[in-house]
């Protein structure tokens, strides 16, 4: 017997112990229940957000069928659980073709997604799995889903199913069409939030005993040098017990308020390390300052550790300590640790801390966007940014295995890795190491500088480093209004900043090959160097199209495979033609107004990009407060055309009047005569691009014109023949 119970989405009952839902034409869940009894509310990690009817033809007949323009799904309803022999799931059009998976089947072709951490890699790791991520080669992702409680949205809580004995099974099935599954993927799960903008900016870090004025010292020799700062990460040594409780250490901060205070002024962030304990939940020191509170809250306390299966408890330390402390200023919390669930079977504990220190900063009256710095704690984790990649070692080794495994990470949703830029457990480390680590770390997710003490000060390097240093970190948030636009991608679609060459170009078999070096959007392909040497060489693929070297005079004609080499004070970056990527000046920090924005066109027949601004910093874009411009360029024989379309939408506090600057790559273009909204103009030029940070081997076609988000700009430059 099967009846369908809803069409948005469709939903089936098949005989008494099946459940099927068709969430999309490339996503379906199916349940299994011994006793036939199906909840309605969501496991704990899941948000489904699919409301549409989904076409699709369904057989009644035995086996049941569900059929869409990506898979088919059939079912043997013999009252048994899901086996081998009663469910199938066929695959159509994937890289390798028609695919057909039967439980029990291990999916060999699985890209990768991501793992807790990479403490001590690779010797830290022989135990640790690495978590499958959504793309394979075979067009599938097979999540089952074992957790057996549900969420609440009365309580807010945790409640256990119905029936204990069940199965609980999405079946990704989408063939070469990854960037979809990518959207089922966060459409089941949840969104990933939009992160601030300053994110984006240069993360100062060290496991170092820091007093505020020793702080505010490492600031203010930052400025010396040129070198921009938006986030100032503390340590464990900021607290009284060094481990665990929340009393400031009074020796190196006696007046936590009025330093605070002072980070605000110069508009930078900051982060506090707390260590919620592992395997097991940190108690509060004997003589913890918040004791009090968190008894008055959970009277029949008998031990001040923190219960995470329990409301109360962790109620109790959300308000009167998590929250406390970013209500006083302090900008997010560094999770360094992960507790236990105390309970809570089959779900990961880092996943449920992470959570509910996320929930701290929600819980705050400024409206701020929440932000975390943790460990993966598995699928779902996405929810919940920024992922740390722990406690590295300080070698070549680590640095190239960082960069597969941050292109990876993106594909269960990691996008916004931060690694130890540098390295943590190694001493002062040699210069050329260093250099190559930063310039990865700049065309990274999250630039952050960190140790196990040693220093990774620039300005204990060569004068050579320091302008290495400041160029790349003032490329990157020159780069700031692209990186932002990708993370509101991001947070839509769910595709990662940082890709894999076989997200943009699944069909080519190179793209799943060549794992040290990726795609920042579908714009920049970056090929780090992850080995010694004053020069180092690399073999390089580039796909599909014409790509341009930002620093170089190389044009690339793809597909190829090219050796190149790479001197110690650059890391490859190639712009593929067609492209628009927009730049801002650069000041001290992120926080910035943004009153100048440059647009670099690298044109072809047709090219586009929509700008995206909003506040940076609170969840107003939740609320649909932002502003976005669409800028479409077209090339023909005799003209290449610019247009900068009106503003759409709005926000507080936006620059009513900006100045733009439009660079265009003009290898191969001659100009005869440009105009602007109609009048002629003189042609100039520059080699001088991303707001001045790079000093290019080709020429740009240069124009600036102020606008407002009312005016439209359509800039002509008529082409001499050949």
């Amino acid at each position: 017997m099967i009846k369908e119970i809803s069409r948005r989405p469709p939903v089936y009952l098949i005989g008494s112990n099946y459940r099927v839902t068709l969430f999309s034409s490339s996503l379906i869940r199916a349940e299994y229940s011994t006793s036939g009894v199906f909840d309605e509310e969501n496991p704990i990690i899941l948000e489904p957000n699919f409301s549409v009817e989904v076409p699709h033809d369904i057989k009644n007949n035995n086996p049941f069928q569900i059929k869409t323009t990506h898979f088919e799904f059939s079912l043997v309803p013999d009252g048994r659980a899901f086996d081998i022999g009663n469910l199938s799931f066929r695959i159509f059009n994937s890289l390798n073709g028609e695919y057909i998976w039967e439980p029990g089947i291990i999916d060999e072709e699985n890209i990768g997604g991501a793992m807790l951490d990479l403490y001590k890699f690779p010797h830290g790791k022989t135990a640790e799995n690495f978590t499958d991520g959504l793309i394979s080669k075979n067009g599938l992702f097979v999540y089952r889903n074992h957790c057996e409680f549900l969420w609440d949205k009365k309580t807010k809580w945790v409640k256990k199913r119905s029936d204990w004995n069940f199965q609980d099974w999405y079946l990704f099935g989408y063939g070469m069409d990854y960037k979809n599954a990518l959207g089922d993927f966060v459409n089941l799960f949840g969104k990933i939030p939009l992160v601030p903008r300053w994110v984006f900016g240069y993360w100062y870090s060290r496991w170092y005993k820091f007093s505020d004025k020793e702080i505010l010292s490492v600031i203010d020799k930052l400025k010396e040098n040129g070198i921009p700062l938006d986030v100032f990460v503390i340590d464990t040594d900021w607290r009284k017990h060094v481990w665990n409780g929340y009393e400031w250490n009074s020796k190196f901060f006696p007046e936590p308020s009025k330093f605070i205070r002072k980070l605000k002024d110069m508009r930078l962030k900051c982060c506090l390390n707390d260590h919620p304990g592992y395997g097991i939940s940190d108690v509060l020191p004997h003589d913890d300052p918040f004791k009090e509170k968190i008894k008055n809250r959970t009277p029949d306390i008998n031990e001040f550790r923190i219960k995470w299966n329990d409301d109360r408890y962790v109620n109790a330390w959300i308000d009167e300590i998590f929250k406390k402390f970013l209500d006083d200023g302090i900008d997010f919390w560094w999770v360094d640790g992960w507790g236990a669930t105390d309970g809570i079977m089959d779900l990961n504990s880092q996943l449920w801390l992470n959570r509910f220190y996320f929930e701290a900063a929600k819980r705050t009256s400024d409206d701020r966007r929440p932000l975390i710095l943790s460990r993966w704690g598995g699928v779902g984790s996405h929810k919940f940014p920024l992922q740390f990649s722990g406690d590295t070692y300080s070698n070549f080794e680590t640095l190239k295995y960082e960069i597969s495994f941050t292109h990876k990470g993106g594909n269960v949703g990691a996008s916004y890795w931060s690694h130890d830029i540098g390295g943590f457990l190694g001493e002062v480390i040699p210069e050329e190491l260093f250099i190559r680590w930063v310039q990865f770390g700049c065309f990274s997710p999250v630039l952050r500088t960190h140790s196990s003490g040693a220093s990774r000060d620039i300005w204990n390097y060569s004068q050579r480093a320091i302008e290495i240093f400041r160029k790349y970190v003032k490329i990157r948030y020159a780069l700031n209004p692209y990186f932002y636009k990708l993370a509101r991608d991001c947070h839509d679609f769910g595709i990662p900043l940082i890709r894999g060459l076989y997200i943009e170009y699944p069909q080519d078999e190179n793209a799943y090959k060549y794992d040290e070096e990726y795609l920042i959007g579908d714009s920049l392909l970056i090929a780090p160097a992850h080995g010694p040497g004053e020069v180092f060489e690399s073999e390089v693929y580039f796909p599909k199209g014409e790509w341009i070297s930002l620093e170089t005079n190389e044009v690339v004609n793809g597909p190829v495979v090219k050796k190149i080499k790479i001197p110690l004070e650059i890391i490859p970056v190639y712009i593929k033609k067609a492209s628009i990527i927009p730049a801002v000046t650069v000041g001290e920090s992120l926080s910035e107004e943004i009153k100048n924005i440059e647009l670099n066109i690298f044109p072809d027949k047709d090219s586009g990009f929509v700008y995206y601004e909003d506040d940076g910093h609170t969840e107003e874009y939740l609320r649909n407060k932002y502003l976005t411009r669409k800028i479409l360029a077209r090339k023909t024989d005799n003209m290449l055309q610019i247009k900068i379309e009106k503003a759409e939408g709005n926000y507080p506090n936006a620059s009513q009047r900006q100045n733009v600057t439009i660079n265009i790559f003009a290898v191969d273009l001659k100009p005869k005569k440009l105009s602007i909204n109609g009048t002629n103009q003189e042609v100039r030029y520059t080699n001088k691009i991303f707001s001045g940070c790079v000093e290019s081997k080709f020429q740009f076609i240069t124009i600036s014109q102020e606008i407002s988000p009312t005016d439209e700009v359509v800039l002509e430059i008529e082409i001499c023949g050949d």
